[in-house]
C-alpha cells in the first residue's frame, strides 16, 4: 500500500482508492490481513536497558577499576583485610551509583496511555455492501479503517475526516494549540503545519464537540504519536555537565594512580626492597591516588541540592539534573500552560466607542470591569450586560464549581473559548442557569467553518422570539444593519463599520483572539425564516452589539521570573504551535521579545532552513510559532551546536522528544502529561515558571558546594601521594609510613563525614548575579589546583616531620604509622575549615554557621579516638595507643594548615581590594 505524507490535500475518492476502502470501511477479513502487515495500533517502546547494564556501567567506572587492582594487589600481598575493606567500598559506590541511574525509559510506557483503549469502526459485511458498526480495541484498528467519532472520543488513529458536524477537537498536547480546534472535511491546498491541517484528525487527540466519520490511514509508529515515541527513542540523552566533569576527573585520576604505582615499583627496586614490600607501597599509593568516596559524596551533595529544591517545588527525577540546572544558559520553553494559564480568558469588550478591560485570570470567576482604568458595575452599562448575555446564552460550555478542604476549584467543560464566555459573566453576577430559565432555547444553528458563527433562539415573552448571534467579527458585522448604542437602536453607518473593523485588527494583531456579538427580536413564526436567512443571506437585519477579545493570559508572575534569568545571563526561547500573532504577542508581552516588531519566525520558515541557516537564526532569534514536534528537536540541536547547555520546558506530547534531547528536561507538575513528566529530570510541582528560576539558583549552589567537597577530598589525596612518596625516598628502610587500610579509613570515614556536611553549606552572596558558568568550566580550575597542592604540602612535611620524630623516639613501626595516620586525619578536620569558603575566613563566617560541619568534627574525632584505643579496632586499622603528648603534638602540627591557609585567604583579599 502506498504511503504518502500529504493526505489533507487529496480527495476523498483518491484516498479510498489508496486505501483499498471504502465508505462502509473493510471487511474483518481484511482488518486481519492488515493487522498482520502493519502491526497492532500501539506506540512500541523498544528494548528496556536492563538491570545488568546499568549495574555493569557502575563497574566501568575509572575509579572503580583502580580500586579492583588495589584489592588484587592486597590479596597477593596477603592483606586480606584491606581486601575486605576495598572490596566493600566497591560495593557501596557500586549501589548507590546503581539506584540512582536506574530509570526505564518509561515515557514510551505513558505514550502506550495515550492511545484510546476501544474505538467504533464501520466493518463491511463479508461478501456485500451492507455496513456494521462495531466497537473493537483501539489497538486493532489498521489503515482504511472507518472510525465513528463523538464528544469526549479519545481519536484512535491518524485519520482523514469524511464527514464532521460542528466537530472541535482538542490537539494541545501535540500541537500547543491553546483553543479546540474546529474541524472540516474539505481538501487543502499545499503545504501545512500539523496544526493547520484541520480535515485530518490524530491518534491520542480528545473531541470536545460534534461527531465525525473519518478514514485511517496511519497507525502505530506511522501516526504522529508514533513519531514522537520514535524521536525519543532515537534520541541520545544529553550528558550533564557534571557528568562530563566527573568521567574526566575519573579517568586522570585513574591515570594518576597507575604512574604513580608504576612509579612506586621503579623506586622500590631502586631502594632495594622485597617484592611484597614494593606490593604494599604500590598499594598504598593507588589507594592514596583515589578518593574513594568521591562517587558517593557527588552522589549525595547532589542529593542535598535535590532536597533544597523540592522545597522550592521543584521534584527532581535524576540527579544530574541538580547541576546541569546551574550551568543553564538557556531556557527553551512552550508557551501554552507554561507562560500561559492555558485558560482562556476574556480580557476586553469593545461596545460602542467604549473600550473596556476585564481582569482576573484563568477559570475562577473573579475579576473587575475597568473603564479608562476606574472600575464600572457592569449590568449597570446596558450595552456592556447585553454583550454579557449575548455570549452566555449562545452558548454550549458550563463552569463547575468543586468544594474541597483547602480551596475551590474551578472547571469547564465544553470548548475553551465559550468557556471563557460563561466565565466573564459570572464575573459580572449573571448566571448560566439563572439566564437559561429566562431564556428558554427553542432553536439553534450551530457554528461551521462556511458560515464562521453561532446562533441561538430564546422565546421571550408576547410570543416573541430572541435571536442571539456570535461568531467572527467580519461576518456578524457584514449580517448587521443596526447598533445597539445607550441601550437603543439606530443605523450602522459607514464610520460606524470602519471603526469595529479597525479595533477588530487592533486586537487581533495583539494576539487576542475576537469575536463579534449581536442579536435580533422576532416573533415565534418568524423563527425558520430568519434561520434560513441568517444561513444562507450575506444580510439578516441583525443589531451589532460589540466585540469581545480573549486569550490565554501569562502566568502573573512570569514576566518577573524571565527578567530574573536575563540578569543571571540565562536567555529565554519561546517555541509554541500556537498562532504567529498570539506567541508574539505573548513573547512581547512578557519580555521575550523587545517590541511587536521583533522578529518571530514560524516553523515553516524553519522547513526551508539547513542546519547552519537556522543556527545563524538561533544566534538572535528568542521566539517561534507554528511549531511541530520536529522543530522543536531541531531548535534545541541547534542551541546545543552553539554551545549553550538547554534546559526545555513543557508541559504536553509535543515536548517529549525536545526535553529528551535537552541536557535537563523540565515537565509540569500538574498541566503536564505523563510522557513529559516521564522523560522529563525535573517536574514543577507548582507548573511555576518562576520555580525554574529557583531551581537554577540551587543549582549554581550545588556546583560551588562540589567544588569545596572535590577540593576537601583531593587535598587529602594529594598529601598522602606526596607523602608516601617523599617516605619511599627518604625512609624506605624504615617501612611503609602508613597502611592502605588506615589511608582508606581516612579518605572514607574521616573525610566521609566532614565532605558531606560541607555540601550544606549556604550559598555565598547572590548567584543569580554572576552569569553561567562555562560548559568547559572544571570543577577542578587552576585556583582549586593551587590551593590543593598548598594544602598537600603543608600535609607531607607535617607528617613526615611527625613520622621522623617518632621514629627516633621509638623504633616502633606501628606505633610511628599511627602518629602519621591520626596527624592525617587532623590535618582533614583543620582543612575542613579551609574549604567553607573560597576567600571568606571562617571567623567572618563564624564557626558555627554550619552546625552539621561541627557535630562532623566531634564525631570524626570520637571515631579516631576509638581507631586508636578500642582493641578490635587496632587490630583491624593496625594501630597502638598514644600518649596525651602525642595528640598535643598532633594538633600542634595540624593547625598549621589552618593557619597558613587563614594567612592565604587574607592575601588574596587585600590584592582583591587593590585599586587596578
Amino acid at each position: 500500500m502506498e504511503t504518502k505524507g500529504n493526505w489533507h490535500e487529496l480527495p476523498r475518492d483518491e484516498i479510498f482508492e489508496i486505501l483499498d476502502t471504502g465508505f462502509c470501511g473493510i471487511s474483518a477479513e481484511d482488518a486481519a490481513q492488515r493487522l498482520e502487515e502493519y502491526g497492532p495500533n500501539v506506540v512500541e517502546s523498544g528494548d528496556k536497558i536492563s538491570k545488568l547494564d546499568i549495574l555493569w556501567a557502575q563497574l566501568k567506572s575509572p575509579l572503580v577499576l583502580v580500586l579492583v587492582v588495589a584489592a588484587i594487589i592486597s590479596l597477593i600481598a596477603g592483606k586480606n583485610a584491606d581486601a575486605i575493606v576495598i572490596a566493600v567500598v566497591i560495593l557501596v559506590n557500586t549501589l548507590i551509583g546503581f539506584f540512582q541511574e536506574y530509570r526505564a525509559e518509561e515515557a514510551l510506557e505513558a505514550l502506550m496511555s495515550q492511545a484510546a483503549p476501544e474505538a467504533d469502526v464501520v466493518r463491511r459485511m463479508d461478501g456485500g455492501e451492507d455496513c456494521i458498526d462495531v466497537s473493537i480495541p483501539a489497538s486493532e484498528v489498521v489503515p482504511g479503517d472507518i472510525i465513528l467519532l463523538d464528544a469526549g472520543d479519545k481519536v484512535p488513529a491518524d485519520a482523514r475526516l469524511i464527514e464532521a458536524a460542528n466537530l472541535d477537537v482538542e490537539e494541545a498536547m501535540l500541537t500547543g494549540e491553546s483553543t479546540s480546534v474546529r474541524k472540516q472535511v474539505e481538501r487543502l491546498e499545499g503545504y501545512l503545519p500539523i496544526a493547520d491541517r484541520t480535515n485530518l484528525v490524530y491518534g491520542g487527540t480528545i473531541i470536545t464537540n460534534g461527531r465525525a466519520r473519518a478514514v485511517v490511514y496511519a497507525t502505530g509508529a506511522q501516526s504522529e504519536m508514533g513519531k514522537i515515541a520514535t524521536l525519543i527513542k532515537e534520541t541520545e540523552k544529553a550528558i550533564s555537565p557534571i557528568q562530563k566533569q566527573t568521567i574526566d576527573l575519573g579517568k586522570k585520576l585513574g591515570l594518576f594512580a597507575v604512574i604513580a604505582g608504576a612509579l612506586m615499583v621503579i623506586l622500590g627496586f631502586i631502594q632495594g626492597l622485597e617484592l611484597q614490600e614494593i606490593f604494599l607501597f604500590a598499594l598504598a599509593s593507588a589507594v592514596s591516588a583515589i578518593p574513594e568516596g568521591l562517587p558517593a559524596v557527588m552522589s549525595i551533595t547532589l542529593a542535598i541540592g535535590v532536597s533544597r529544591m523540592a522545597k522550592r517545588n521543584a521534584i527532581i527525577r535524576r540527579l544530574r539534573a541538580v547541576d546541569t540546572l546551574g550551568a543553564a544558559t538557556v531556557i527553551c520553553t512552550d508557551k501554552t500552560g507554561t507562560l500561559t494559564t492555558n485558560q482562556m480568558t476574556v480580557q476586553y469588550f469593545f461596545i460602542g466607542e467604549q473600550k473596556v478591560e476585564v481582569t482576573g485570570l484563568g477559570y475562577r470567576p473573579k475579576g473587575q470591569f475597568l473603564e479608562h482604568g476606574e472600575p464600572i458595575q457592569p449590568l449597570e452599562n446596558p450595552d456592556l450586560a447585553l454583550a454579557l448575555k449575548i455570549g452566555t446564552l449562545c452558548n454550549d460550555a458550563r463552569l463547575l464549581q468543586f468544594h474541597n478542604e483547602h480551596k475551590d476549584t474551578w472547571e469547564i467543560r465544553g470548548d475553551p473559548t465559550e468557556a471563557s464566555l460563561v466565565v466573564v459573566s459570572e464575573k459580572a453576577g449573571q448566571h448560566k442557569d439563572t439566564l437559561e430559565n429566562d431564556y428558554r432555547r427553542i432553536d439553534e444553528l450551530p457554528f461551521n467553518s462556511t458560515i464562521k458563527f453561532m446562533a441561538t433562539f430564546h422565546k421571550a415573552a408576547n410570543q416573541k422570539a430572541i435571536v442571539f448571534v456570535k461568531g467572527a467579527p467580519e461576518v456578524i458585522l457584514n449580517r448587521s444593519t443596526q447598533l445597539q448604542e445607550n441601550g437603543e437602536r439606530r443605523k450602522l453607518s459607514d464610520a460606524d463599520h470602519d471603526r469595529i473593523v479597525d479595533m477588530n485588527k487592533e486586537m487581533a494583531g495583539g494576539g487576542i483572539r475576537v469575536l463579534g456579538l449581536a442579536y435580533q427580536e422576532i416573533t415565534l413564526d418568524e423563527v425558520q425564516d430568519f434561520k434560513r436567512a441568517l444561513e444562507y443571506q450575506h444580510e439578516a437585519d441583525l443589531v451589532f452589539v460589540g466585540l469581545v477579545g480573549m486569550k490565554d493570559p501569562p502566568r502573573e508572575e512570569v514576566p518577573e521570573a524571565i527578567a530574573r534569568c536575563k540578569s543571571a545571563g540565562i536567555r529565554v526561547v519561546m517555541a509554541t504551535g500556537d498562532h504567529y500573532l498570539t506567541g508574539k504577542a505573548i513573547a512581547n508581552q512578557i519580555g521575550i521579545v523587545n517590541s511587536m516588531d521583533e522578529w518571530v519566525y514560524t516553523g515553516e520558515e524553519m522547513d526551508e532552513m539547513t542546519d547552519d541557516e537556522l543556527d545563524e537564526v538561533m544566534v538572535k532569534a528568542n521566539a517561534f510559532a507554528r511549531v511541530s514536534p520536529e522543530h522543536k528537536h531541531r531548535l534545541v540541536g541547534s542551541l546545543q551546536r552553539l554551545g549553550h547547555v538547554v534546559a526545555m520546558t513543557g508541559d504536553g506530547v509535543n515536548d517529549a522528544p525536545a526535553l529528551q534531547a535537552a541536557e535537563i528536561g523540565i515537565a509540569m507538575g500538574i498541566t503536564g502529561t505523563d510522557v513529559t513528566k516521564e522523560t522529563a529530570e525535573m517536574v514543577l510541582t507548582d507548573d511555576n515558571f518562576t520555580s525554574i528560576v529557583n531551581a537554577v539558583e540551587e543549582g549554581r549552589v550545588v556546583f560551588a558546594n562540589v567544588r569545596k567537597v572535590v577540593k576537601f577530598l583531593l587535598a587529602t589525596n594529594a598529601g598522602e601521594i606526596l607523602t608516601l612518596l617523599t617516605a619511599l625516598l627518604v625512609f624506605a628502610q624504615a617501612g611503609l609510613i602508613i597502611t592502605p587500610v588506615q589511608i582508606l579509613w581516612v579518605n572514607l570515614v574521616t573525610d566521609g563525614i566532614l565532605d558531606i556536611t560541607l555540601a550544606m553549606e549556604p550559598k555565598e552572596g547572590d548567584v543569580m548575579d554572576e552569569p553561567p558558568r562555562r560548559t568547559e568550566a572544571k570543577i577542578i580550575n587552576l585556583e582549586i589546583f593551587q590551593n590543593i597542592i598548598f594544602v598537600a604540602i603543608f600535609m607531607a612535611v607535617g607528617t613526615l616531620w611527625m613520622f621522623y620524630n617518632t621514629t627516633n623516639a621509638s623504633n616502633n613501626l606501628v606505633y610511628a604509622q599511627t602518629v602519621v595516620f591520626t596527624t592525617l586525619a587532623f590535618f582533614q578536620v583543620f582543612n575542613s575549615f579551609n574549604c567553607r569558603s573560597r576567600l571568606k575566613s571562617v571567623f567572618q563566617i563564624g564557626f558555627f554557621s554550619n552546625p552539621y560541619l561541627f557535630i562532623a568534627i566531634v564525631t570524626s574525632i570520637l571515631l579516631q579516638l576509638s581507631a586508636v584505643y578500642v582493641p578490635f579496632m587496632q587490630r583491624m586499622l593496625g594501630t597502638a595507643p598514644l600518649r596525651l603528648a602525642d595528640w598535643a603534638l598532633i594538633i600542634l602540627v595540624s593547625s598549621s594548615i589552618f593557619i597558613a591557609d587563614e594567612l592565604r585567604k587574607l592575601v588574596q583579599r587585600r590584592r582583591a581590594q587593590k585599586p587596578a
